[in-house]
């Protein structure tokens, strides 16, 4: 019995038929993998693929509106460079080297989400912004008086206009951990199509 399923399979399998199936299939996988682990985390989006450089520190480019020069891709070299952005949200650099991912997140990380009831200043957050289409990953830097939190990418030199008010009613999460370089296929994906 097991042979014949097999040579059934084999049949309904081959050619273009067959890379139909094996794709239909790859997707609702996928999909059950993303619901399965979005109920253990709590969260819509248990994994986000960092697509944008905000939350890099690598020297690829200006960081926080600085060309760079002598960079040397570690924390007091980003905090020579960004330090000052955080002034206004009294932010040192023995308070920032206490938050998690001080060494930001980069293009192709993906980052794993877990949804909370509490977040805090230093979390790096996926949020959905009103009237944008994606959602963004940040990092916490100010609580509002009205309970919203204000957020900016690490690389960027200011916020933007989103990030002054995010209420938790927008927020799926919170990274707690980094995989290094597997979203890169989702990258290319994503810069093909133009997203």
């Amino acid at each position: 019995m097991l042979k014949n399923l097999r040579k059934r399979w084999d049949k309904i399998t081959e050619g273009w038929f067959g890379y139909l199936i094996y794709a239909l299939l790859g997707i609702l996988l996928a999909y059950l993998f993303n619901f399965f682990f979005g109920i253990i985390l709590n969260t819509e989006l248990p994994f986000v693929v960092i697509v944008s450089n905000s939350m890099s520190h690598s020297p690829n480019s200006q960081i926080c509106g600085t060309d760079l020069e002598n960079y040397k891709n570690n924390f007091d070299d980003y905090w020579k460079v960004c330090g000052e952005s955080y002034k206004a949200f009294n932010i040192t650099k023995e308070i920032f080297s206490e938050f998690p991912f001080k060494n930001g997140l980069e293009i192709g990380d993906i980052a794993v989400i877990i949804g909370s009831n509490e977040y805090k200043i230093g979390d790096v957050i996926v949020y959905k912004p009103r009237n944008e289409k994606y959602p963004i990953i940040h990092r916490i830097v100010a609580l509002n008086e009205d309970g919203s939190f204000q957020t900016k990418g690490d690389r960027n030199n200011g916020q933007l206009y989103y990030e002054k008010r995010v209420e938790k009613s927008q927020i799926y999460g919170k990274a707690v951990l980094r995989i290094p370089l597997i979203g890169w296929p989702k990258v290319i994906l994503t810069r093909l199509i133009g997203i």
